[in-house]
């Protein structure tokens, strides 16, 4: 069961998420300006919130004990902002803001953000905030956009393929370790916060 929850999780990895998502930005038509704008705003907001809150408890201590919180789920967030609106994107017909596939995204974005508390990597309070977060830039995204054509097979494999390779090629890449490289920067500490720290 730990290997499905493993695998789960690792759909949630940014390593994937983020150059599926810039070919399915780059491949919206000019007429699509409006949609493509609003939705890499809305990934780079979700990106920045959630990492300078591991910055924060990760160079200076800022957290909250009563909820065990650290940081955002960085997993959660970008499943969440990613996955509802590149469904949408992607398999919605003509009809106007078909939300069957943005539920069914979303859907799935919880599901990721779950399988963080069996591989003890997040608390529940983490994956919440982080699906709150990454939920609602997504309905921002949408906002009263109609649905746009649907890409053409040719970029959703592009998508697809860039989302597989660049893992591939970066496998010793970590996100958290950057940011802990990141915070102790700037907090000018020679090692982070973890997650006992919290209170003390």
């Amino acid at each position: 069961m730990s290997e499905f929850w493993l695998f789960l999780s690792n759909l949630g990895d940014s390593r994937w998420l983020l150059p599926m998502a810039m070919v399915l930005l780059l491949a919206l038509p000019r007429s699509e300006s409006s949609l493509r704008r609003r939705w890499a705003v809305a990934i780079a907001v979700t990106a920045g919130l959630t990492v300078a809150s591991k910055l924060a408890f990760m160079g200076w201590g800022i957290g909250i004990r009563r909820l065990d919180f650290t940081g955002i789920s960085g997993h959660a967030a970008m499943s969440s902002v990613v996955y509802p609106v590149a469904l949408w994107l992607t398999v919605s017909t003509g009809e106007r803001r078909d939300l069957r596939w943005f539920a069914a995204g979303s859907l799935l974005a919880g599901a990721i953000g779950y399988s963080r508390l069996p591989i003890q990597a997040h608390s529940t309070s983490e994956v919440i905030s982080g699906l709150a977060l990454g939920l609602a830039a997504s309905c921002a995204v949408l906002g009263t956009s109609v649905t746009p054509s649907r890409p053409k097979v040719r970029v959703l494999l592009l998508a697809g393929l860039m989302g597989l390779a660049v893992p591939a090629i970066m496998s010793d890449l970590r996100t958290h370790d950057i940011i802990k490289d990141a915070a102790k920067l700037l907090s000018g500490r020679s090692s982070t916060h973890e997650r006992h720290d919290l209170g003390n």
